[in-house]
């Protein structure tokens, strides 16, 4: 049954099935970005009562292991608003690949990254209720689209998989030759 093709080597969960979860993940991620750096580009400038630094002054006291570098980043203006600035950046990046299924499997370990790196965060909002599941949930696709290959079906992995097969993040290190590209 694994061999048909749109199945999942190893059990029968049909691929397409999780193309819903790689287009939400991706969706929620690229808006996010784009929300900040292109829809209202006042959030990344430090002159701005829209600036989003504040938001990391509030996140600070709960920052846990992130603590050391945020101090260091809220030091230091330049530091604070390339920071800022990337992290947009990568969302938008992260969310397009996953939305077009392109270098799925390392876009949403990027994904991941971002979600559990703010997961202290959730509860501070006005509507922590919502945050804390929209994280969880990021956070729990982002597993499951690194893991799988979704971008191989209704993605552009699928020609990078027929022309080169599955190629890891590294080679030479152990654990990461475990996560694949595509």
């Amino acid at each position: 049954m694994a061999e048909k093709q749109g199945l999942n080597p190893g059990n029968s969960t049909r691929m397409e099935y999780l193309f819903p979860i790689r287009f939400a993940v991706g969706w929620m991620f690229l808006d996010g970005g784009l929300r900040k750096a292109v829809l209202k580009p006042a959030k990344l400038d430090p002159n701005s009562s829209s600036f989003v630094g504040g938001k990391l002054v509030n996140f600070l006291p709960h920052a846990g292991p992130f603590k050391p570098f945020l101090l260091m980043t809220l030091e230091n203006r330049g530091l604070d608003v390339t920071f800022l600035t990337a992290f947009s950046y990568i969302e938008i990046i992260a969310g397009l690949f996953l939305v077009i299924g392109f270098l799925t499997r390392l876009s949403a370990l990027a994904a991941l990254f971002m979600s559990v790196g703010f997961a202290p965060a959730y509860w501070l909002g006005s509507t922590c209720e919502d945050e804390w599941q929209i994280g969880a949930l990021l956070t729990a696709g982002s597993v499951v689209l690194m893991l799988t290959a979704t971008g191989r079906v209704f993605g552009l992995d699928s020609v990078l998989y027929k022309k080169f097969g599955d190629r890891p993040l590294s080679k030479r290190i152990p654990i990461l030759n475990m996560i694949k590209l595509w």
